[in-house]
């Protein structure tokens, strides 16, 4: 099952374009307080942070179908991100699964690969594309 891959300015254009588009982060509430949160007042915040998996174990979050069907609908653009874009990869493909078509993974996610000295968000992702973002 192909999930279309974009990258975070592709992912911020759609957002701002695209009143029906709406960003789905699913790392953890302890990744979004400590290394920063996309600032979506610019695409009136229409943001839903869903955690994939869950602290301490990172085991999957029961509740994420349940929650992700109860707050979006099915012919929204679903733009899902995560550290890396792993994470958002499988949530996007479980979207897929519950019948939802537009679903787009952003590349790289919100801090992308590490640097030569063990960093991220000076490579690639969201923060390094310098796209609009606030710490948690």
């Amino acid at each position: 099952m192909a999930i279309n891959q974009i990258s975070p300015q592709q992912a911020f254009e759609k957002l701002t374009q695209n009143k029906h588009s709406i960003l789905i982060d699913v790392r953890t509430p302890e990744e979004l307080n400590f290394v920063g949160i996309v600032d979506s007042a610019k695409f009136d915040n229409r943001m839903l942070l869903l955690p994939w998996q869950i602290l301490p174990n990172m085991q999957l979050n029961p509740n994420f179908s349940n929650e992700l069907i109860n707050k979006t609908s099915v012919d929204q653009e679903l733009i899902f991100l995560c550290r890396t874009g792993v994470r958002s990869q499988h949530s996007a493909e479980l979207a897929k699964n519950l019948g939802y078509e537009n679903c787009f993974n952003v590349t790289n996610g919100f801090e992308g690969d590490l640097n030569e000295q063990g960093q991220r968000g000076k490579i690639n992702g969201w923060k390094a594309s310098n796209l609009s973002w606030r710490q948690g």
